[in-house]
């Protein structure tokens, strides 16, 4: 599946992804709308048959070498697929090309499929936030370095 930037044009298919995908904490049409045009963010798409399948959010602020995985989402119709892991590379891409060395994220302490894939993809648990999302819920903070020569630097 072909992952690219995305476009205006996919603002809609964001927002039902988005919708979908998360029942809290969901990023509104205007915040998607803002995120595609930010000079500080990158929102990758994932695409088959031009259908919008899932899509990760990368946040980039101005001074740090640390980039942060804002969101990650795919499509329930294209689970299983390993797309998750394919918008996780492409995100880590996307930050090393913005010269980041280190890739930054929050995750809820109860979702086990994402964790899962952060672990396996090197990540490491660094932190727990109670009470960090709107329900009450839990988040693990994690880290991965990327480059294979650094380690990750603290703000």
């Amino acid at each position: 599946m072909p992952i690219r930037e995305a476009y205006s044009s996919d603002l809609a298919a964001l927002v039902a992804i988005e919708n979908q995908c998360f029942t809290s904490d969901r990023l509104s049409r205007r915040s998607l709308r803002y995120f595609l045009a930010s000079p500080s963010a990158t929102l990758l798409v994932a695409e088959t048959r031009g259908v919008v399948a899932g899509y990760s959010l990368i946040a980039f602020r101005k001074g740090s070498a640390i980039a942060r995985l804002y969101s990650i989402a795919v499509d329930q119709a294209f689970r299983g697929r390993n797309l998750g892991q394919a918008l996780l590379k492409a995100s880590e891409k996307a930050a090393r090309a913005r010269n980041a060395t280190c890739m930054r994220l929050e995750v809820r302490s109860r979702n086990r499929r994402a964790i899962a894939l952060y672990e396996g993809q090197g990540y490491r648990r660094f932190d727990r936030i109670a009470d960090y999302y709107e329900d009450g819920a839990a988040a693990y903070c994690y880290e991965k370095s990327l480059f294979a020569s650094r380690k990750p630097t603290r703000d």
